[in-house]
């Protein structure tokens, strides 16, 4: 039986790239023939006024939220293939965070998905952007499609790990559900400093999550995970990158250095990030 997301969340803040993502993304979705219920969110703030013309002013920046969000899904209508969609259109006010985690307190959320500006994603998580917010603080899986790419049904999904976040099984159900609801394969890849790390008891948990997933383990010593990194989803041809955020912020430990030396991960490839 195959494995469906039962529902979407789609960022939006009426840009370019962010439309670009959200279409090329719904176009692969809807090939996949996978019942759904999407979500467009657009998130806006508030100005600085008296607190009598407070409840007013929100009043109306909802209004136009909404006006907006109906133009944005008039142009993902007229896409091909994307005019009957179940699509609710949300406008929230405020901390875009606490928005998303009041969403997935009603209606749990299987995937968000954002589109970034520039190719180099894993850059800007680093430097500090509203993607990199979302990253590191929403509890839902996310998508992140760089605006220079259509986004494309993934065949080959690497996961790189230091395998320190792969304590639980429970961490890779979602990860796992993911995989499988594009029939991708999974590359699993550690890149350690000096001595191989002992993978046994990694490789039979992985095993029982992935036990209908077509997947390999990898291991490669290099003092710069990133550089590696970059080689082997280059080398491989993968669709998407995959990696587990958790407290202590792996993405910047990963990959600092590189970034520091000009050489953070090029590859124009979107980046899919659980969360322990």
């Amino acid at each position: 039986m195959k494995e469906r997301l039962k529902t979407i969340l789609m960022l939006t803040n009426f840009s370019e790239a962010s439309r670009k993502a959200i279409i090329s993304y719904l176009k692969v979705h809807t090939e996949l023939k996978c019942e759904c219920k999407f979500g467009l969110l657009y998130v806006y703030g508030m100005p600085k006024t008296g607190q009598a013309q407070l409840a007013n002013v929100d009043d109306v920046l909802e209004q136009f939220a909404q006006q907006d969000l109906k133009k944005e899904k008039k142009i993902i209508d007229g896409t091909q293939g994307l005019d009957k969609l179940d699509m609710d259109l949300i406008a929230g006010q405020g901390d875009l965070i606490r928005v998303i985690k009041q969403l997935d307190e009603k209606r749990p959320i299987d995937l968000i998905v954002l589109g970034t500006k520039g190719s180099n994603v894993l850059k800007q998580l680093i430097l500090g952007s509203t993607t990199s917010k979302i990253v590191r603080k929403a509890t839902t899986p996310v998508l992140v499609i760089p605006e220079n790419i259509d986004f494309k049904k993934p065949e080959k999904v690497v996961f790189a790990t230091d395998l320190k976040e792969c304590r639980f099984g429970q961490h890779f159900e979602r990860m796992a559900k993911i995989i499988r609801f594009f029939g991708a394969e999974l590359l699993i890849l550690n890149v350690y400093a000096d001595t191989r790390p002992d993978t046994r008891i990694f490789e039979e948990m992985m095993d029982i999550y992935l036990r209908d997933i077509p997947h390999s383990y990898h291991y490669v010593q290099n003092g710069d995970p990133a550089n590696e990194i970059s080689k082997f989803v280059n080398n491989r041809q993968a669709d998407m990158l995959a990696l587990i955020e958790r407290p202590g912020n792996l993405l910047v430990k990963l990959f600092r250095h590189s970034v520091t030396n000009q050489m953070a991960l090029n590859a124009e490839i979107p980046l899919l990030v659980f969360h322990s």
